[in-house]
């Protein structure tokens, strides 16, 4: 019976700690309110988190994010949470695309930066690239973990109607 219920704490246990685990690279709380404050004054959509990891060779990481082509849009970046630097790269097309082009820069040392597509443009989708970089720590462990909170939003009839600097007092 003792081993039956030590068998059954140490599994309770091993499964607590592995739901854990993958938080515990990624502690969203403080870069959550820096990125809602920082999409004032639109309203907010989304929030994606993008784990990042590093391997022992350079790698892209690829999300599309929709967007429809008669409204604003501003995609708020939080690079707070990431480890080492890494290069992001917005396009109008896939990267399976012979034809692309880049719309924005940015690199993970800004800690928060914001874009927002044109409106005018037609853009159906807008494709974010992680570029990362390949990594070997001096103990030669290879993985290493972090995460960049992307947070969308739009532009509402309302914010219109007040003009920005009274739309985000509003807000």
């Amino acid at each position: 019976m003792r081993i039956l219920l030590s068998i059954v704490v140490l599994l309770a246990s091993s499964y607590l700690h592995a739901q854990q685990t993958p938080t515990s690279y990624c502690p969203k709380g403080d870069v959550i309110i820096k990125c809602r404050k920082a999409l004032v004054p639109f309203k907010y959509t989304n929030m994606i988190t993008n784990r990042i990891v590093f391997k022992r060779f350079n790698h892209i990481k690829e999300i599309s994010i929709p967007i429809y082509y008669d409204a604003r849009y501003r995609f708020t970046f939080n690079t707070e949470l990431v480890p080492k630097d890494i290069k992001i790269r917005i396009y109008d097309k896939s990267q399976t695309e012979k034809k692309r082009e880049q719309l924005a820069e940015f690199e993970s040392s800004q800690k928060q930066f914001n874009f927002e597509p044109d409106p005018e443009s037609g853009l159906s989708e807008v494709y974010v690239n992680f570029l990362i970089p390949a990594y070997i720590d001096e103990d030669g462990s290879s993985f290493i973990k972090g995460c960049i909170i992307l947070m969308t939003g739009y532009e509402d009839e309302v914010s219109d109607a007040f003009g920005d600097a009274e739309g985000a007092a509003a807000e």
